[in-house]
């Protein structure tokens, strides 16, 4: 896959045009002349320079609610932050996960619905996340993984962790 490809299925297609190829001229110049001085490969400048390319369609924030604020503000209408359920502690985060892919779900319907994929290497703590069109998910992490690039779903991720605590108090 193209980068511009990636790029624009990173996007829903709204990055196009001269915004889309400087975009591409920027990510494949990351390497040479990266945003950071503590970047120390190719796909570290990579990453960041993606995330800095994509400011605009990424929610970022260190803060589950805070995230799912900047989430709320991409839709017209989009539920509040579901507290209750981050009540049960042993679960962590997870059910907020599986309640925003059912959310997330249910829009776009037309295009099999949107998924949350996350962009590793910002350098913080953040998530920079991104809402993806479902059927371009797969797609897209392994384009991006061709790059070094990686890229998960924060809810693939969460049910791995929660089957790590389950086995581990179970074992």
């Amino acid at each position: 896959m193209l980068l511009s490809e990636l790029l624009t299925r990173m996007t829903c297609g709204d990055l196009e045009g001269e915004e889309l190829e400087a975009a591409v001229t920027a990510i494949t110049g990351a390497p040479s002349q990266p945003l950071e001085d503590w970047v120390d490969s190719d796909a570290q400048a990579y990453a960041l320079e993606i995330i800095n390319q994509l400011g605009g369609y990424i929610a970022s924030s260190d803060k589950i609610d805070e995230l799912h604020e900047q989430i709320q503000e991409m839709f017209e209408e989009f539920p509040d932050f579901p507290y209750e359920l981050l009540k049960d502690r042993e679960r962590g985060v997870l059910p907020y996960y599986e309640w925003l892919d059912g959310e997330l779900a249910q829009r776009a319907v037309d295009e099999g619905g949107y998924d949350l994929i996350q962009i590793e290497g910002s350098g913080t703590d953040n998530m920079d996340a991104l809402i993806v069109y479902r059927r371009d998910t797969a797609d897209i992490i392994q384009a991006a993984a061709l790059m070094g690039v990686t890229i998960e779903r924060p809810l693939a991720y969460f049910r791995g962790v929660q089957a790590q605590i389950d086995a581990h108090k179970h074992g």
